[in-house]
């Protein structure tokens, strides 16, 4: 190969974006490579910058719009609990008192997989009202009971 060739993994002039729809992008197209964007979704690092991708010696800065993570799906009943499944292929429980709702956004605390810290999980479309099935109303406002816990949501929605 030529000296002068890059060959960097990622592209010096490459923009990726991490949507607040969990889409990712690069120069403003769309990906599809489900290989990519689950290799992408599981190496997500907060930097001095922002957040970064790692894959093994390369590190790509990045822009996020929201979040690094997104609930999926989620499975279960709120008698017994539910599980998540996240965008990076994990599965976990639904911690209920992680539960945040503000207008359009339902997050859940979850424990990001490298750094012993913990990062919000955004609940995309299907996960989102599949949860919101479960949702009463009385006079404090909307409600989820979960597994016993009771979690306020919101006064109004």
């Amino acid at each position: 190969m030529s000296a002068n060739v890059d060959q960097s993994f990622f592209g010096i002039h490459e923009n990726i974006i991490l949507t607040k729809n969990g889409t990712w992008l690069s120069n403003g197209e769309e990906i599809t490579h489900a290989g990519t964007i689950l290799g992408f979704s599981r190496n997500v690092y907060k930097s001095p910058n922002g957040h970064e991708i790692r894959l093994g010696r390369e590190t790509k800065i990045i822009h996020v719009e929201d979040t690094i993570y997104f609930v999926t799906a989620i499975d279960g009943v709120p008698e017994l609990g539910f599980t998540v499944v996240l965008n990076d292929g994990r599965m976990g429980e639904l911690d209920p008192a992680t539960l945040k709702y503000s207008p359009g956004r339902l997050t859940v605390s979850v424990p990001h997989p490298n750094n012993g810290t913990h990062e919000d999980a955004k609940f995309l479309s299907t996960a989102y009202y599949e949860l919101l099935k479960h949702i009463t109303k009385d006079e404090e406002g909307f409600k989820i009971t979960i597994e016993g816990t009771k979690v306020l949501l919101s006064k109004e929605m």
